[in-house]
Formats: C-alpha cells, structure tokens, sequence
C-alpha cells in the first residue's frame, strides 16, 4: 500500500502556515509537493484552513437619476396601434408649426 503525503502532523504543520499567511506554493515548496497538492489538502480540510478572501458581494446599486426626456422642436411623440410611443419627425401640416 502506498505511504499517505498528507500525514497528521505535515497538515497540522500547513495549517500553521497557512494561518501565517503563506501562499500555497510556498508551503508546496516547503513540503515538495506542488501548489494543488496543498489547495486540495485545504480544501478537504476547510475547518482548519480557513478561507483568506470574502464571499463576493454585491456593490450597492444606486438609483439611477431620472432622465429627462430631450425635446427636439423637429420631432414629435405618436402613439402606435400597438400603444408602443415613438418619435416621428415633425409634419407642418398636421402638428403646426414648430415652437
């Protein structure tokens, strides 16, 4: 059978480093084992290797400032059959002079 890398005392040694602030590949090298070696031993050993970033949080949303609608004098707003409100250019005959 094969001899385990990971005993009891080299993850109890790694987690001291690990809760030094060591890198991954740092405690690898010091281990001569490679970096997923030892992300992996943490990650099946998450109560002793605790997590070092925050969980991602969402920014706060601000509310976006109302926009003003921009008038052009050479447009006007209609309504389509649909309901849906467009912006047609202005017909002289039909919606008068332009303001």
């Amino acid at each position: 059978m094969r001899e385990l890398f990971w005993t009891e005392d080299r993850i109890v040694k790694a987690a001291q480093l690990w809760n030094e602030g060591r890198s991954a590949r740092a405690i690898a090298e010091l281990f001569g084992s490679k970096k997923n070696t030892v992300i992996n031993m943490a990650h099946r050993n998450r109560d002793r290797f605790p997590a070092r970033q925050d969980a991602r949080q969402k920014p706060p949303e601000a509310d976006p400032a109302p926009v003003a609608p921009i008038r052009h004098p050479d447009r006007v707003r209609r309504v389509t059959f649909s309901g849906a409100e467009v912006t047609m250019p202005r017909v002289p005959f039909i919606d008068g002079p332009a303001p």
